[in-house]
């Protein structure tokens, strides 16, 4: 544990990691301020609380008083090159990330989950195989429970348990001492090009969870993904994942059957009780177990929760059906890539709502795969640059999503779907992905 009491600490931004870290640093304590540039984000009740956590706070501004800090803390929504970032260090304030604070106070062993997509999926179920083994274990992380609120309530309830820990690129940036049990990288394709200055920036970010594993730590790595393959470099003892076969690896698809190895005794599930469709979960299932497994002494648990994980909130999640016309919910697919792991889920024609805030990712390569596109529904601000990039006959900009949906259903004919997969962040209509699945799942429910 890092002693923080009676430091002076910066935490930038108000949103939901920046008031988790604040309050923890308080309660253990810190003399905090929160420093948060939008004047929109100082409501009444924001302030009622941080007045309660005995939080100081600015709005509208960064003031100069942050620069007698002894370290500041940046939220992952903000750039770690902000000007504000950066005249902290100027003034010797060292900036550190709320996924670094948090691990300052586990005080149990963290599983760290990184990979452009399915990390929710893969954090959500390694919980859950551990839980279903009857371990004491918290998803927290990118997947919207703050590892800082994780950790503070662990605090309050005299709790100890194993961290399954979401991290996204942006909470990697300044980590200095964080250091997983267990870190899994599931996948490198581009994101986020709107923030990195190219792809093997945003690269590097992701290898920032391997800098302090020590070589009795454990590395999961799906070796047939080429760029992890060329670019991972760690010390760690690895645990491969991959869909071939290889000597190291502790668990694989084949002949209809799951299969999985704890403590060298090997087991098998039949992969028709596994209610997680698709390769790409094929994937994060290899990949939770092995991420799972050095904690585990039996099968049991495993199985239980292989056969009952229906998946998460917002990734190809079934809202409802309206005159035999199927729709889903996949508002946490962000980027390319996602939206085409969504399209390959399903064999019945798709009317595919996309759009949301550009983030710099080239669109072209959904241009291989119109074929399983019925009709194409944009909205948002990335809006034209989707028509001008893909070669579809069948689109039709929509700007909102509510148009989108309405046009969607009046196209599809009985036994058709509706997807919303956006490929796109959310934050030019909506405050975050899953305000906009649950919109969404609002306007579907009110179709007649």
């Amino acid at each position: 544990m890092i002693y923080v009491e009676g430091k002076k600490v910066v935490v930038l931004g108000a949103q939901r990691s920046g008031l988790a870290v604040a309050r923890l640093l308080s309660s253990q304590g810190s003399e905090v301020i929160v420093s948060e540039s939008n004047p929109d984000l100082e409501t009444p009740e924001l302030v009622s609380k941080l007045e309660e956590w005995g939080v100081d706070y600015e709005f509208g501004e960064h003031s100069e008083q942050l620069f007698d800090a002894n370290f500041a803390v940046i939220s992952p929504g903000i750039p770690t090159r902000a000007k504000i970032a950066d005249q902290l260090r100027w003034n010797n304030v060292p900036v550190v990330s709320e996924i670094e604070v948090a691990f300052w106070f586990a005080d149990t062993p963290t599983i760290a989950i990184t990979g452009s997509n399915g990390k929710t999926t893969t954090t959500e179920l390694t919980a859950d195989i551990l839980n279903k083994s009857g371990l004491d274990a918290v998803a927290c992380g990118n997947n919207g429970y703050p590892f800082s609120e994780a950790i503070y309530q662990s605090l309050q309830q005299d709790r100890h348990p194993v961290y399954v820990v979401e991290v996204s690129s942006f909470q990697l940036e300044n980590i200095q001492l964080f250091s997983p049990h267990t870190a899994v990288l599931l996948n490198l394709t581009p994101d986020h090009m709107d923030r990195y200055r190219s792809f093997e920036d945003y690269i590097q970010a992701k290898m920032n969870i391997f800098n302090h594993q020590s070589r009795e730590r454990y590395a999961v790595l799906n070796i047939d993904d080429p760029n992890i393959v060329k670019y991972a470099n760690v010390k760690a003892k690895v645990i491969p994942v991959t869909m071939n076969k290889h000597t190291d690896r502790l668990a694989g698809f084949e002949n209809g059957y799951f299969n999985f190895k704890i403590k060298n005794v090997p087991y098998q599930i039949e992969e028709s009780k596994i209610l997680l469709p698709g390769l790409h979960n094929k994937y994060n299932i290899m990949s939770a177990f092995s991420a799972a497994v050095s904690f585990l002494e039996s099968s049991a648990g495993v199985t239980v929760s292989l056969t009952t994980f229906k998946g998460v909130p917002h990734r190809l999640q079934y809202v409802d059906s309206k005159n035999n016309v199927l729709f889903y919910n996949d508002s946490k697919s962000t980027n390319v890539d996602s939206v085409i792991v969504a399209l390959k889920s399903f064999s019945k024609p798709v009317h595919l709502i996309l759009g949301g805030r550009d983030k710099g990712i080239p669109f072209t390569p959904l241009n291989d795969h119109l074929e399983e596109i019925k009709h194409l529904y944009t909205i948002g601000e990335a809006a034209e640059i989707i028509a001008f990039e893909l070669d579809a006959k069948n689109i039709t900009a929509c700007k909102t999503l509510d148009k989108a949906v309405a046009k969607a259903y009046e196209n599809a004919n009985p036994g058709d779907i509706v997807l919303l997969s956006p490929g796109c962040s959310s934050f030019d209509q909506f405050e975050n992905f899953e305000e906009r699945g649950e919109y969404f799942m609002e306007i579907v429910k009110k179709l007649k």
